[in-house]
């Protein structure tokens, strides 16, 4: 059974429709998703660069010691003292025995810095040192250790290329050795000669043999 051509194209433009409208909602969920997690990662970008700074104006402050943090102390007390001299005359002595107080405090607050910044200062400085000769007492182990090693395989180097030279040297000198007598007895024996002319010949070539140092 065929369907009617008018209800084909009626239902292809449904599935059409359908998954378009599927396709767009798929889109903008997407995308929707993919701006959250933009805005988290600005947002967290935000904050670590807010810690950053924070660490970095902290670090700036520690470096800079008491000097800055006393002036700056000083500064507001400053302003606070004069606000309380042009409200009221009778504030004035309060106000140099609050100052008094106030110096005084900055004063010893500022020597208990110092102390703790001079004893976290050497401390800094002896662990420095420490590791220092830590590192340098390794690299002397391991350069000594490299150089008893280096020296030990030149070592066995050379011992091997001494043994092979004098096992060719060894070698040549049998072939030699044996070369001479084969010629020594091949002109025996190409002689007809007496058993003591014979004996001869073979002690005279063994006598240049000793002369040629072929044999000791």
């Amino acid at each position: 059974m065929q369907l009617p051509e008018n209800s084909v194209i009626l239902i292809t433009g449904t599935v059409a429709i359908l998954a378009s409208i599927l396709y767009l909602r798929e889109y903008f969920l997407r995308k929707k998703i993919i701006e959250s997690q933009k805005e988290v990662y600005l947002e967290t970008k935000q904050k670590s660069a807010e810690l950053l700074a924070a660490a970095f104006e902290a670090e700036s402050e520690i470096v800079s010691g008491g000097n800055w943090a006393a002036k700056k102390l000083i500064s507001e007390y400053s302003n606070r003292l004069q606000n309380l001299i042009d409200g009221s005359r009778d504030s004035i002595i309060s106000a140099q025995d609050q100052l008094i107080n106030f110096m005084r405090d900055l004063q010893k607050r500022s020597l208990d810095f110092e102390q703790a910044s001079k004893v976290s200062t050497e401390k800094r400085i002896s662990q420095t040192f420490e590791r220092l000769e830590q590192k340098l007492s390794d690299f002397l182990i391991q350069t000594e250790q490299k150089t008893a090693a280096s020296i030990e395989l030149e070592l066995k180097s050379t011992r091997s290329l001494i043994e092979t030279y004098k096992n060719a040297q060894l070698k040549l000198i049998d072939e030699n050795i044996i070369a001479m007598m084969e010629q020594t007895l091949s002109i025996v024996l190409s002689k007809k000669l007496s058993l003591k002319d014979q004996l001869d010949l073979i002690y005279e070539a063994l006598e240049k043999a000793k002369v040629e140092k072929f044999i000791v």
